[in-house]
């Protein structure tokens, strides 16, 4: 096997990002990475210290293109167009979506056991239009309007990234309103039912 001569950390990263893009996370080891990149082993061990080190920068590089598709104008609702835009990453690019979420997921214990993403619970509004896994649990925990949204929102998403159901942006789009729509309406009735009961 021809030996590269030069080698960088960014190479590496660019291969793993890509592999998991089109085959899933499953398919990144180090001897994997080394075939495409036409070398050994050794170079990659030499540059990194481990493959959770390229797990990171994959998971960093998929985040930052699930919040590029979430910040795109889809509606006239900027909360909405989070959420859209969280459901048709998952339906175009259902590998880094299962690796962020399926194969590779950061739970909320794991985050608090980190000094660096160790954090106070974010407010319901600070998270509105964040669909990261550990800020979305932790809102859920004070606002159960958040875990509603989140949990129907996450489940959308699941269905179109398992190609169980096809959808268009607009028909996402309409189902996360009327879900939303749902949701409140049905808050706002108990809340009502539970004023009554009370004063009775």
């Amino acid at each position: 096997m021809t030996q590269r001569a030069t080698f960088t950390k960014g190479m590496i990263v660019d291969a793993a990002f890509e592999m998991t893009r089109k085959e899933g996370w499953a398919a990144v080891s180090a001897r994997s990475l080394a075939r495409r990149l036409d070398s050994s082993t050794m170079p990659l061990y030499s540059i990194l210290k481990s493959m959770e080190e390229v797990e990171k920068e994959v998971r960093a590089r998929a985040e930052a293109l699930m919040h590029e598709f979430q910040r795109r104008i889809y509606t006239d609702q900027t909360l909405l167009d989070a959420a859209v835009g969280y459901v048709i990453f998952a339906r175009d690019e259902p590998h880094l979506f299962r690796f962020i979420y399926v194969d590779r997921p950061v739970t909320q214990k794991m985050a608090a056991s980190s000094s660096k993403t160790s954090r106070e619970l974010p407010s319901a509004d600070a998270v509105g239009g964040t669909f990261d896994l550990v800020d979305q649990a932790a809102a859920a925990q004070q606002d159960p309007q958040v875990l509603l949204n989140w949990a129907f929102t996450h489940g959308l998403a699941s269905l179109v990234s398992s190609h169980v159901i096809e959808l268009s942006n607009e028909r996402i789009s309409n189902l996360i309103l009327q879900a939303s729509s749902s949701f409140y309406l049905q808050d706002k009735f108990l809340k009502k039912m539970n004023k009554g009961v009370k004063n009775e």
